[in-house]
């Protein structure tokens, strides 16, 4: 039997975020216990809150890294992204702390496109807890979703150029990325923020699926303003 590595890859990724879940869970379940426990001292309380805080963010980062791993099974169908962004609202404000601002933009009769519903959402989900971690207290972030330029190019010059691409920008205004860092940024657990919460993985996560969905992603950043912007093909150049 012949097992490409990129297949070993995403089923050892795969295996091992089910396996530490199941072992997470078991930290959940006594913590929850322990917790309602009236006999314990405040002192124990504050610490066992802290280990479940620890372990809700370790299960976090197994999940965020399994997204990673290609699916084993892929719903493609068409989606009018306009919709989906729409529909994520109260969603990717959840995500939003410290009084940010979430401020959506759609154009009108775009084209849909054809993709994973799930792998789309959680791209753009990333996408703007990203913004919001970057964003000072009371910033607001933008989600604009449009359309390319006929005949831009976007990808590789050796690459077929499908003649409509449909964009969704993430905008935030906090410090920017600065030019010596900006190649770094995709790379897993790297981050230019100062909490300790950060994993790192945000941005490598949307990358991997932008990229299972056939598109690209542009950024841009300077003091003040920094611009995630995702392409994918409109479903008309698909077929």
């Amino acid at each position: 039997m012949h097992i490409e590595h990129s297949d070993f890859h995403d089923q050892f990724v795969r295996g091992l975020s089910h396996k530490m879940n199941n072992i997470l869970s078991l930290f959940h379940g006594y913590l929850g216990l322990l917790l309602e426990n009236e006999k314990l001292d405040s002192a124990t309380l504050e610490g066992l809150a802290q280990i479940k805080e620890g372990a809700c963010a370790a299960s976090e980062l197994m999940n965020r890294t399994n997204a990673l791993a290609r699916p084993s099974s892929v719903i493609w169908r068409e989606i009018n992204i306009n919709d989906l962004v729409t529909s994520m609202r109260p969603m990717l404000l959840s995500y939003l702390n410290r009084g940010v601002v979430l401020e959506i933009k759609c154009a009108e009769t775009l084209p849909s496109v054809w993709a994973d519903a799930s792998r789309l959402k959680t791209a753009v989900l990333e996408f703007v807890r990203n913004a919001g971690e970057a964003s000072p207290e009371g910033g607001k972030v933008t989600l604009e979703v449009g359309c390319e330029s006929p005949g831009a190019h976007i990808g590789p010059s050796s690459a077929a150029q499908p003649i409509k691409w449909v964009s969704i920008t993430v905008t935030d205004h906090g410090e920017g990325v600065p030019e010596e860092l900006s190649e770094k940024i995709f790379n897993p657990f790297f981050s230019t923020k100062h909490d300790q919460n950060s994993t790192g993985l945000g941005l490598t996560v949307a990358l991997g699926l932008v990229q299972q969905l056939g598109g690209v992603i542009r950024v841009h950043s300077e003091p003040g303003q920094t611009a995630f912007r995702m392409l994918l093909p409109s479903r008309s150049e698909r077929f």
